[in-house]
């Protein structure tokens, strides 16, 4: 989830350190029927920086890292095909690097209002198993392209805000499988004191096209890599200021409902934002009059069936 707008001024940053807590219980399957079918355990650090390159021009890069253990049953069947676990999946943990994501977005001003059109990929770190439950990743670039809108509400409550964010995604097609899909984020924040602000977010993914059932069973050993979810989730949390350049949040968030392999997941995400303003020196002007984004809204990792 990244719906905010706004761009960090020129030469300024922001460093975020997030812990994830991703705890799968099932899934849901072509018709949105919740199972037990495949639960894994997650612990994940994501690496997030935020930079503005330009004027009114941000730059930004994830890279998560990932330990994930598998908890579901020795076998289970989804749909007609019998289904074993992966070389991953013996009950330990195994852990790596996942996708680094590259953003850049240019923000715009129509009237008062912030509009951040942006281009982004994600791209494999290196090679990494991708057959069962307990992986990494899908080991396939993904590119998205969107933009985020943001609404100040300081006429209704003094530091409250609303940002939303639309993007269109297409994964590498590989095997002749493709999945395309929108996603849309909303967060909303209000303040309850001078140093806490309490938020609420939702997420939806629309499956465009995807592989069936029948598409995937010539290779079903390798159908986690292909299948192509919808999805909806729901949650909130907060954050503190610490300073004027450091913030500390909580947030939790659960899928509410899905389809096609869905993950049903909850995630508790913790972590810490750093301003980074006169330590990076940027390419162009300053940008003075551009809002900085609130600080601390974490990148959650994707969710891989």
């Amino acid at each position: 989830m990244r719906a905010q707008a706004w761009v960090p001024d020129r030469g300024e940053g922001t460093l975020t350190l997030t812990y994830q807590h991703y705890d799968v219980t099932g899934h849901f399957d072509a018709q949105g029927r919740k199972n037990t079918n495949g639960g894994t355990e997650s612990h994940v650090l994501v690496t997030e920086f935020d930079y503005g390159l330009i004027e009114k021009v941000g730059l930004n890069v994830t890279l998560p890292f990932i330990a994930s253990k598998y908890t579901g049953p020795p076998s289970y069947f989804v749909g007609p095909f019998l289904t074993h676990p992966g070389p991953l999946d013996d009950g330990t943990y195994h852990a790596a690097f996942q996708d680094v994501r590259v953003e850049a977005r240019r923000l715009w001003w129509a009237g008062s209002v912030p509009v951040a059109p942006f281009v982004a990929g994600s791209f494999p770190t290196h090679d990494y198993e991708t057959v069962g439950e307990a992986v990494p990743g899908r080991h396939r670039r993904d590119f998205q392209i969107g933009a985020s809108v943001g609404v100040d509400l300081d006429r209704v409550l003094a530091g409250s805000y609303v940002h939303g964010r639309y993007a269109y995604g297409a994964m590498q097609r590989v095997n002749n499988l493709l999945f395309t899909r929108s996603n849309v984020d909303l967060e909303a924040g209000v303040p309850a004191s001078s140093r806490v602000l309490l938020r609420g977010l939702a997420a939806w993914q629309i499956r465009h096209t995807g592989p069936t059932l029948d598409q995937l069973a010539p290779n079903w050993v390798n159908h986690d890599r292909f299948i192509a979810p919808s999805y909806f989730n729901l949650g909130g949390g907060a954050s503190l200021s610490l300073t004027s350049s450091t913030d500390l949040f909580a947030l939790w968030v659960g899928t509410v409902s899905g389809s096609n392999g869905a993950h049903r997941a909850r995630t508790l995400a913790i972590g810490v934002s750093f301003a980074l303003q006169s330590h990076l020196r940027g390419l162009g002007e300053a940008n003075g009059s551009t809002r900085q984004a609130i600080r601390g809204t974490p990148t959650f990792t994707e969710q891989f069936p």
